[in-house]
């Protein structure tokens, strides 16, 4: 492949976003198949938009929104390196329509949260671990906002129960961070790990959170513990067809929502404040925290007032 030009360009890309922190797993993954495809097909010149939707539609049963997502990835390649490489293209933006859509979060409210740690306790655990752990698992995301692969990936030494720290490392952004816990946490964290290490016939892994036969949590096992007690919050059986149900995800999307709501609740400027959300929640960006403004009815209905009354107190002036 070292005779073909846009392999040789993807590489540096992706050295290059990994060097500023991206993990960007799916989108190398994408852009190295779209190299192989240029060198299956002989080409060797500099990336072009007529070989982009090519391989962008690749395949007759494609969706429209896959094949947005193929065109998106190469877009953003193609400014990168259009700046080394004067004969590269860049594909026009939206050729497939949109390939970013936000899926509404589920926003838990605190009865959900006890509903769902007291039904995980009556998952099948043949050593009692799995229950134990689930249950626990779901109390930190939500006392937390942390990601779901952060709570599974915790150490024992990362959890520091005498000074109420958490160590979260190598995070998305391959940044680490600390971050405190409420005492409240600190008691239910100290009763996790006494009846875990009284259960428990193994302790080689040193992970927090162990679950049947002594192993670490895995998030495709987290979510499918998800899955199987996310109906016991259920009033409408039918509620799960009118919308997507809850996700591990929908954890943090609370905490954040809930975080934003109280401090608009007690009159605090989110502008000032939302840097030590952003900063404890691990976003690069302080926009991507903003996000969450639209998370909920009440956190869109609490910020239309505020802006309502500082225009109407005078805080826009008609002067330009």
């Amino acid at each position: 492949m070292n005779n073909n030009l846009i392999s040789r360009q993807i590489e540096k890309y992706i050295s290059y976003k990994k060097a500023l922190g991206y993990q960007i797993k799916i989108e190398s993954q994408e852009l190295r198949r779209f190299a192989s495809y240029t060198v299956s097909i002989g080409y060797e010149g500099s990336l072009t938009k007529d070989i982009a939707f090519q391989w962008a539609t690749l395949k007759p049963n494609y969706s429209q929104w896959y094949m947005a997502r193929r065109m998106e990835t190469i877009r953003t390649f193609a400014k990168y390196i259009s700046v080394f490489d004067p004969m590269a293209q860049i594909p026009p933006n939206g050729m497939f329509g949109k390939c970013h859509g936000r899926t509404t979060p589920y926003i838990f409210t605190e009865q959900e949260i006890c509903i769902l740690m007291q039904a995980s306790l009556n998952l099948y655990a043949p050593d009692g671990l799995r229950c134990k752990t689930i249950s626990t698992a779901i109390g930190l995301l939500w006392s937390t906002g942390m990601r779901p692969n952060e709570v599974c990936q915790l150490m024992d030494d990362d959890v520091d129960l005498n000074d109420g720290l958490i160590t979260i490392r190598e995070t998305k952004f391959s940044k680490s961070r600390i971050i405190p816990i409420h005492e409240t946490a600190i008691s239910k964290l100290r009763s996790y790990v006494n009846d875990r290490d009284n259960l428990r016939r193994d302790f080689s892994d040193l992970h927090f959170l162990i679950t049947t036969g002594s192993r670490k949590l895995v998030l495709r096992n987290f979510e499918s513990a998800l899955q199987v007690i996310r109906d016991q919050i259920l009033i409408d059986k039918n509620e799960w067809d009118r919308r997507p149900p809850p996700r591990l995800y929908d954890f943090r999307h609370t905490f954040a929502c809930n975080t934003l709501l109280r401090w608009l609740n007690n009159g605090i400027n989110i502008d000032r404040k939302i840097i030590y959300l952003s900063t404890y929640l691990g976003h690069v960006k302080v926009a991507d925290t903003y996000w969450y403004l639209t998370g909920t009815p009440e956190l869109l209905q609490l910020t239309s007032r505020n802006f309502e009354e500082f225009f109407y107190e005078g805080g826009v002036s008609d002067e330009k």
